[in-house]
């Protein structure tokens, strides 16, 4: 009640303070009009004046317009024309003035109505401290729940720290498993480039066989046409040494002597007749000879039989060479058949290394493969997990910002057609509520400090939050 009789004081005394301003301002206004109509009236009176003035001036211009006065007529122009630019001079001045008394009328009457309206508008003291009493709880609500959301934000981060790390490790274990896939199929190319060597050796060996199996297949054939050959001459010089044999058998029994003459007549015939025949034979040797010589150019002999022999030698040394290079080729065919068997034996124990070597892999990629399947499925039930817990956390944080009047928010102008709370823009509306609480703390707070200094003081009427009180009474 006391401070209600105070605030009652405080305002008859600016009541009281505000009629004598009016009056003395009514009193000021009248005054002027008074002034003014008298200085209207005499500037009345005077534009008369200078009006028949001014036709009588045209009178004595129309007389005196050609006459010895011209010189004074002009001088007299000039002073009317001055006289009208006072009298210009005098109605815009008169106008102004006439808008400035409008104007102050104009401030009276408002000053009027505000005085009717604080009049009107008395607020008690129990409804400003309800008010300030909402507010506190208002603002204790809203701290309680921004501490809720920082919590599950902690939680939140803490989550996501710890998928980091998971993530982090699967990405490793999958640079150990490239790492040593790497080198598996290193270790399988040089296994493969290793093959491909054999391959290419066992090649240039088959191809030395088949050329060496054809030069040997020639020998051979020839080596058969040469036997065939000497088994013939050897046949014939057969056949010629049991003739001569014979022959000499013959002459041996024939050599002794008989007693018949018919005998020896016969004798000596056959004799003669053989002696011709040597003769013969010899005379076709000697030509066989000539022409041989002839033919090889060779008059000696002694060197056509050395060369024969020299000829014999070689094809016996042939022969031999055959022979030697048969036994090679055969040594050879062996060792290719070894060659052979050992590297079918070496592709099967590679063939059997690698397809377990593969099965080993594939058991440990299959194995990964479910752990990772594994793993990746937890993952996804805590992403979602964490995903629902975010939408709670977007609708809380909409519902605080809804609560907070941030409809027409500058941030809604930023954010175009976009308005709607994502994890995205989440910052934007968490600092929209962070400065709105500060801006409702900073207010009451304020507001607690004015009410104070007005209180205090005795020669003012308080107009901090009369309007918004009366608006919330009714």
């Amino acid at each position: 009640m006391n401070n209600h009789t105070d605030l009652d004081q405080l305002a008859d005394a600016e009541l009281q303070r505000l009629h004598r301003q009016l009056r003395s301002l009514q009193l000021e206004l009248r005054s002027l009009l008074d002034n003014k109509t008298k200085q209207l009236k005499k500037q009345n009176q005077i534009i008369t004046v200078l009006q028949l003035e001014h036709q009588a001036l045209k009178c004595e211009i129309n007389t005196l317009e050609r006459g010895v006065h011209a010189k004074r007529n002009s001088l007299k122009g000039n002073y009317l024309i001055n006289l009208q630019q006072q009298f210009i001079e005098i109605q815009r001045l008169s106008q102004t003035e006439r808008t400035s008394l409008w104007e102050l009328e104009g401030h009276i009457k408002k000053i009027e109505k505000e005085i009717d309206v604080l009049r009107k508008l008395e607020v008690p003291d129990s409804c400003y401290k309800d008010t300030i009493h909402k507010v506190q709880k208002s603002v204790v609500k809203l701290e309680n729940r921004l501490d809720v959301v920082n919590k599950k934000c902690s939680d939140v981060l803490t989550e996501n720290s710890k998928l980091r790390h998971s993530i982090d490790h699967m990405l490793q274990d999958r640079a150990n498993f490239n790492e040593m896939w790497q080198s598996m199929v290193t270790q399988f190319n040089d296994g493969k480039k290793y093959i491909m060597e054999l391959i290419d050796q066992s090649t240039l060996a088959y191809d030395q066989r088949e050329e060496l199996y054809n030069k040997l297949q020639v020998l051979k054939d020839r080596n058969e046409n040469d036997k065939i050959m000497h088994i013939q001459e050897m046949r014939e010089m057969q056949r010629r040494l049991e003739h001569d044999a014979k022959l000499q058998k013959f002459y041996d029994i024939k050599c002794k002597k008989r007693l018949n003459l018919e005998m020896e007549h016969r004798e000596m015939d056959k004799k003669l007749a053989k002696k011709e025949a040597f003769e013969k034979q010899l005379n076709e040797y000697n030509e066989i000879i000539d022409k041989m010589k002839k033919l090889y150019e060779e008059p000696d002999t002694s060197h056509l039989i050395a060369q024969f022999r020299r000829q014999e030698d070689e094809n016996f040394a042939l022969f031999n060479y055959v022979n030697e290079l048969s036994h090679e080729v055969e040594v050879l065919n062996d060792v290719t058949q070894e060659l052979n068997d050992e590297i079918e034996r070496q592709q099967a124990e590679l063939l059997e290394k690698e397809l377990k070597q593969k099965t080993e892999a594939l058991d440990y990629l299959t194995e990964e493969l479910q752990n990772a399947e594994i793993s990746n499925n937890e993952a996804k039930h805590k992403l979602d997990s964490l995903d629902t817990r975010l939408q709670l956390l977007l609708s809380g944080i909409g519902d605080i910002f809804k609560e907070l009047s941030g409809e027409d928010a500058p941030i809604l102008n930023v954010l175009s057609f976009n308005t709607l709370l994502t994890a995205h823009n989440v910052k934007l509306f968490i600092g929209v509520i962070e400065r709105r609480t500060n801006m409702c703390i900073s207010n009451i707070n304020i507001e607690e400090d004015l009410s104070n200094k007005i209180l205090a003081k005795k020669d003012r009427i308080p107009k901090f939050n009369v309007k918004d009180n009366v608006k919330q009474r009714y």
